[in-house]
């Protein structure tokens, strides 16, 4: 166990994250690194980690929101051991849940990423990883029923990933002109393209709440998610697809949710309206080139 503290450390991003880091961090052993890079909190966050009493701890504050690929790109930069652990704040997880992933990691020496399964507050569990947004038949995805050992993936998901830094160096690090969204399906075709594995491990399973790294169900989080999401769906489909098809997904985007925030104005469905809004300035921020 004693090389797992050598091998591994742990990252994570916070961004207005004191409803869940408290827990995050009494989960995490002292005895492992611990890199966290804050995107700006303007709640408690940044106090309760300068608070953290731990031997092997590195704080950045970042004095603007930088999206979560460029700032775990921040840690990425100052980290020099064989694996990070990249997870959001809303994970929990044990030794023996990072000794498995290491284990993992030791035995698929050709991963550049390797997760867990998931298991919601609920105690659901479910796979991190779907087909690639390009990927036409999706009846290939796995699902509960039919995973049942370990398994290379298209795609795995930025919450919870042991990353191989070495494979990292030689792909490259986060896309930074993803703010949000869609940075794991990058990461994770690269890592692909490279000729590396992304494995999913079935014997683990790390408790995932999903959406608490990113801040409480406000109107400016809920604007934030939703801006993002679109503006990233057009923006990869750039990357791989070029620009025409880019802009005939930003106009399908934009289209899809003016009839949404239509039909919800009719039937005063105003609780939608937001994400209908957002998600429409996503679509034409790409469309006239502005984020």
């Amino acid at each position: 166990m004693k090389y797992v503290y050598k091998d591994i450390t742990i990252l994570t991003v916070t961004h207005n994250s004191e409803n869940v880091i408290d827990c995050f961090l009494n989960n995490i052993n002292k005895k492992f690194k611990l890199v966290v890079v804050d995107n700006n909190s303007r709640d408690s966050t940044k106090l309760i980690l300068k608070k953290d009493n731990r031997p092997y701890k590195t704080l950045f504050f970042n004095k603007i929101g930088l999206g979560f690929g460029s700032g775990a790109n921040v840690g990425l930069r100052h980290i020099e051991t064989k694996y990070v652990l990249l997870v959001n704040p809303d994970t929990i997880l044990n030794d023996n849940q990072i000794q498995k992933l290491y284990k993992a990691a030791k035995k698929y020496s050709n991963a550049t990423i390797l997760s867990p399964m998931h298991v919601n507050e609920k105690g659901v569990k479910h796979i991190p990883s779907r087909s690639f947004f390009f990927t036409k038949d999706k009846n290939t995805s796995l699902n509960t029923d039919n995973f049942c050992g370990d398994c290379s993936v298209e795609h795995l998901s930025g919450a919870i990933m042991l990353i191989n830094k070495a494979n990292l160096d030689e792909i490259g690090f986060f896309d930074e002109s993803f703010f949000l969204y869609y940075e794991d399906d990058d990461l994770c075709i690269r890592s692909k393209n490279a000729g590396f594995e992304n494995v999913l491990v079935h014997d683990v399973v790390v408790s995932h709440v999903g959406g608490g790294s990113v801040g409480p169900d406000n109107f400016k989080n809920q604007w934030e998610k939703n801006f993002h999401f679109n503006y990233s769906r057009c923006y990869i489909e750039k990357k791989y697809f070029g620009v025409l098809n880019s802009k005939l997904m930003a106009i399908k985007i934009f289209f899809k949710f003016l009839f949404k925030m239509l039909g919800h104005l009719m039937i005063l469905r105003l609780n939608k309206i937001t994400k209908d809004i957002a998600s429409l300035s996503g679509a034409i921020s790409f469309l006239i080139g502005i984020h």
